[in-house]
């Protein structure tokens, strides 16, 4: 099976497909006319909703893998590794630095994580970078994707411009969405292969925490 997350975002597209079939049942006595952007703006908000919520879940998803497959903090990658030192050390929680090196360390690596995961708006590739280091050592999650990071950028500010102008933005044209549907499930299918693969090189005896998606 791949990611829990993977498959909440296979959940959560069934919205955006209803929203497909909704305009095109709608379209269908006048092909092409114009007044249904209200299906493809909600179908595209929908979307990018999806995207950012599989972000958040994969994100917290690996970091409870790693806290129950590593033996303590000591044994995190680097950059979650001092996250979560910086984050015991902080004055805007409860958590201590005794904690962190004793038998608390995953609470206080996971409570980090639910941290970085809720600051996430905007899921564009220069707001993911760091959450991925942080919360799980990926040095770049950009070097998943295939096409690198545009794609997804222009899709995001695509759904900027929908959803701080409504009716008044760009009109979204069922191809669109189509196409777009097609890229952000590339790019989530992309991300969950190359955490399988990352995960499994964290922990010893080297343990894949999901399956690849074929």
């Amino acid at each position: 099976m791949p990611s829990d997350a993977y498959a909440e975002y296979e959940k959560n597209l069934r919205d955006v497909r209803r929203l497909l079939a909704a305009h095109q049942k709608e379209n269908q006595p006048n092909p092409g006319r114009r007044g249904l952007g209200h299906y493809t703006r909600g179908g595209l908000l929908l979307l990018c909703a999806s995207w950012e919520r599989y972000v958040e879940t994969v994100v917290e998803e690996g970091a409870a893998y790693l806290s129950r497959r590593l033996a303590g903090w000591a044994q995190l990658p680097s950059e979650p590794k001092k996250a979560a030192q910086d984050h015991a050390n902080s004055h805007k929680n409860s958590w201590t630095p005794a904690q962190l090196k004793g038998a608390q360390w995953g609470a206080v690596y996971l409570d980090l994580v639910k941290q970085l995961t809720a600051k996430l708006n905007t899921p564009k590739h220069h707001k993911l970078k760091p959450l991925f280091q942080k919360a799980l050592g990926v040095p770049d999650i950009g070097a998943a994707w295939a096409r690198g990071s545009s794609v997804i950028e222009d899709f995001v500010a695509l759904r900027g411009d929908v959803a701080h102008r409504g009716h008044a933005g760009p009109y979204v044209r069922i191809g669109k969405l189509k196409a777009a549907k097609i890229d952000v499930t590339e790019y989530v299918v992309q991300t969950d292969n190359f955490l399988s693969n990352y995960l499994r090189t964290c922990v010893t005896p080297w343990k894949r925490p999901w399956k690849r998606i074929m």
